[in-house]
């Protein structure tokens, strides 16, 4: 039987050594240096922790796949990632993290953020940018602050946080997000959002907006809708019964199965009961599935209902019909970036007892989101949209330990063949690439 022999080291060994290209697009994006002009909550003596190192620590473990405070304890032995970023006192505790956040507040963190969001999208411009915005359901278990029951459709009765977040396509980065209480609708608060969201990227910056039926507000549309400086926008449209009626009296179609298999498509001006004016809806038909019995069981009334499906789009765009199918359509990334957040980034993880600090430590795991996205798509320039999980396998998930040349520190990284041959071409990146980046795809 073949028995390995083993002996313990002193050395210093870190299974995290790729965490350096996250350090090095985090401080040449000015991101670093950004942090210290902000309104950061400042240590009550001399001896504690730098508020900026306290940030690095919290966005560190949440890449590397933190989901409580209490998992930041598996980097507090680790000194390879001491000594990329510097920290004078290492990794703070799950206690000094949680004392840190309790600081913030909704004041707080409505200073803090937007100027820190757009500081990083500056650092990728691009003109006419397409925001997706989009509600999801965080379940909390125990006693958060503002955990209410509301709309939980996965764990029904269950107290719920309902966060807002708005998201670039071209640029597949988060532009602002918001924790609500659970008993939140997708419009609550959704004219404030949108007013914060304008100062991170301008009105005049925004391209289109896209949303789903939750966001089918007049209100909502009148403030993008105003003269002096108007916003364009599709929302996908309730299914009313008052809409159903102007639908079943179209007569002219007009088919095209250039985005949807069997696809005709109206157009039609109608106005809602609660609207002071009339607006454009794009009509979809496709043939009815067998099982796609949900909107003739909900509307008897109309036999048509029984062969075919719809679909409506509010707009105040000029595009084809066709075109603001295809547009709509595409806004499903969105839906991809929440499940990433989820799943990769622990968004529905810290669950904090003070909302403000559960709101700040949601946010700042967006401006991770982010960095990383920059890291992805300006140094990987990789045409694959990777998942967190894939970019931790291939080049953050490195053995490495610290050697001492002269009176230098110097990292050494486990790496051969083909591997180290990618990681170097990384690093050659980050040495070059310097802000304002540039996506393929932007």
């Amino acid at each position: 039987m073949h028995e390995l022999a083993h002996e313990f080291t002193d050395r210093k060994i870190s299974p995290w050594g790729g965490i350096k290209y996250f350090h090095k697009t985090y401080v040449t994006s000015g991101t670093k240096s950004f942090l210290s002009t902000l309104d950061l909550p400042q240590p009550g003596s001399n001896r504690g922790y730098d508020p900026v190192e306290l940030v690095e620590g919290f966005m560190t473990s949440v890449i590397l796949g933190a989901r409580r405070l209490e998992h930041s304890g598996m980097l507090r032995m680790d000194k390879v990632i001491e000594e990329i970023f510097g920290w004078r006192k290492g990794m703070a505790s799950a206690s000094t993290f949680s004392r840190f956040l309790d600081k913030f507040d909704a004041e707080r963190n409505d200073r803090i953020f937007p100027p820190l969001m757009k500081h990083i999208l500056d650092q990728v411009p691009i003109r006419f940018m397409t925001l997706d915005i989009d509600s999801s359901v965080i379940t909390r278990y125990g006693k958060q602050e503002c955990a209410i029951k509301g709309y939980n459709p996965g764990k029904r009765g269950r107290p719920s946080h309902n966060p807002l977040m708005a998201f670039s396509d071209e640029l597949k980065m988060v532009v602002n997000a918001w924790m609500r209480t659970g008993d939140s609708h997708s419009t609550t608060d959704a004219i404030e959002f949108l007013e914060e969201t304008f100062k991170i990227v301008a009105r005049d910056n925004i391209g289109l907006i896209r949303g789903d039926a939750g966001f089918y507000s007049d209100q909502i549309m009148r403030y993008l809708e105003r003269e002096d400086q108007p916003v364009k926008y599709i929302f996908r449209a309730k299914k009313t019964a008052a809409l159903y009626d102007k639908i079943i009296r179209i007569r002219k179609w007009h088919q095209n199965n250039s985005v949807i298999k069997h696809g005709s498509y109206a157009e039609i001006q109608y106005q809602g009961s609660k609207w002071k004016k009339p607006r454009r809806l794009i009509i979809v038909r496709t043939p009815q599935r067998k099982e796609d019995n949900g909107q003739q069981e909900l509307f008897k009334e109309y036999e048509q209902l029984a062969h075919f499906e719809y679909m409506a789009f509010v707009t105040n765009a000029k595009d084809s019909a066709i075109e603001i199918h295809r547009r709509y359509n595409q806004r499903g990334e969105s839906e991809n970036r929440i499940k990433e957040l989820k799943y990769d980034y622990g968004i529905d993880g810290f669950a904090l007892h003070h909302f403000g600090a559960m709101e700040a430590a949601f946010r700042f795991i967006m401006v991770a989101f982010n960095l990383m996205s920059i890291f992805k798509q300006a140094i990987m320039t990789s045409e694959i949209h990777h998942r967190l999980s894939t970019i931790k396998f291939q080049c953050i998930a490195i053995g490495s330990y610290l050697v001492k040349g002269g009176r230098k520190l110097k990292m050494k990284l486990s790496a051969e063949g083909k591997r180290r041959h990618f990681l170097e071409h990384l690093f050659e990146n980050l040495e070059v690439i310097r802000p304002p980046y540039k996506f393929s795809n932007a």
